[in-house]
């Protein structure tokens, strides 16, 4: 069944949101016309979606009262999570007014990387999902919870919109896709998905390292106009 994108009420349409990257990614975005949803496992942390700690009680318990004959290929607590985590897709995005050194730091150290700059409502109006299915498309911004502090049983999909309280300088909107079937589930899934969209309604600017070299950044400019009317910029936070 195809799904479409779900916005957080929380989100204004006006909220800028930004992506770090290297070169290559954004030749990727600007040539496929696709924002990549990478599988929840191939993230370097591996707390993403984890069960906080009285729901997996909760589904710890859950599965002791199955019987020892129950057809289900899902087995335990762990093995439940696996699943979630492989048919989990996301797209890590900074909401901020302005570009963020920090993030240039983190995401893009090397002086040949570039930021795209969009708004939610950019997102909304640009995205195409009709060749996607799955239980679930959503935006929305991460909370900093530690896991013990997180109270009840949560939607699993929302599990990956929870992330360690020391991340939260991080200030992410996700984009996740939930592919995970309850009548039958895989773990046979791909490293990620492409989300169609119009790169000409989704980016606003794009925005060049800060110390990068004006060659470079000369380079960027011959590129993008090839594929949209969008302003390249120079980041403000260099010394050159």
């Amino acid at each position: 069944m195809t799904i479409y994108l779900a916005i957080d009420e929380s989100l204004d349409e006006s909220l800028r949101l930004w992506r770090y990257m290297d070169l290559a990614k954004l030749i990727s975005l600007l040539e496929t016309n696709e924002i990549w949803l990478a599988r929840a496992d191939t993230f370097k942390d591996k707390h993403e979606g984890r069960f906080p700690n009285e729901m997996r009680r909760w589904i710890e318990r859950a599965y002791e009262g199955f019987p020892k004959d129950d057809p289900s290929p899902v087995r335990d607590a762990d093995d439940f999570q696996d699943y979630l985590i492989k048919n989990t897709f996301i797209s890590c995005w900074h909401k901020n007014i302005d570009e963020n050194m920090v993030m240039w730091e983190l995401y893009g150290r090397d002086t040949g990387a570039v930021a795209v700059q969009t708004t939610v409502a950019r997102i909304k109006e640009s995205v195409d999902s009709s060749s996607l299915t799955g239980h679930s498309l959503l935006l929305k911004p991460v909370e900093y919870q530690r896991s013990e502090d997180v109270r009840g049983v949560l939607l699993y999909e929302e599990c990956f919109f929870r992330k360690r309280p020391h991340f939260w300088f991080e200030q992410e909107v996700r984009i996740s896709l939930d592919t995970y079937s309850r009548v039958n589930p895989t773990k046979n899934t791909p490293y990620g998905y492409g989300l169609s969209c119009s790169t000409a309604t989704l980016v606003e600017s794009i925005y060049v390292h800060p110390d990068s070299d004006k060659w470079f950044v000369d380079v960027i400019t011959s590129i993008v106009k090839r594929y949209l009317n969008a302003e390249v910029k120079r980041g403000a936070f260099g010394h050159k």
